[in-house]
């Protein structure tokens, strides 16, 4: 009986370190540095589809689906912000071909639709890396929480 409550503690530790949705605050434009690789960070901005969504499950992983966050609306440039699907809080609903911008349904922590006018607060883990050919920055995020 005793194996069977470590084995379950044990299980309920890993469960709350993987579900971990706290980030480290950092500035829109410093969250790309290479100091923030691998860290879980916060990043304030703007979610875009700019003008199209790719979803996949690269690595065998659940559906994401590619945004940008923006720091301002207008801007060209941001951070590729990956969503997971489904239609829960924290996730994009896959949309269908030939979908608009206004189709579009993502959803907040507390699972309640935004617009892309909407300034929220993401929270996920970075991944940046230098390009050697193109000597640019290559970061994306893996998004865990979003609050509005």
């Amino acid at each position: 009986m005793k194996n069977y409550l470590f084995l379950a503690v044990t299980f309920l530790c890993f469960v709350a370190v993987g579900c971990n949705t706290t980030g480290v605050p950092v500035e829109h434009a410093k969250a790309c540095d290479a100091e923030n690789d691998g860290k879980t960070v916060e990043v304030s901005g703007f979610l875009n589809d700019k003008g199209g969504l790719y979803c996949s499950n690269t690595g065998g992983g659940p559906v994401r689906c590619g945004f940008k966050l923006l720091a301002n609306v207008g801007d060209d440039k941001g951070i590729s912000a990956d969503i997971e699907t489904g239609s829960g809080a924290n996730e994009v609903e896959k949309p269908t071909s030939g979908y608009k911008k206004e189709d579009l349904k993502v959803r907040d922590n507390s699972g309640n639709l935004f617009t892309y006018a909407d300034k929220v607060k993401v929270t996920g883990k970075i991944r940046s890396t230098q390009d050697p050919v193109n000597k640019t920055t290559v970061c994306y995020m893996t998004v865990y929480k979003i609050e509005k």
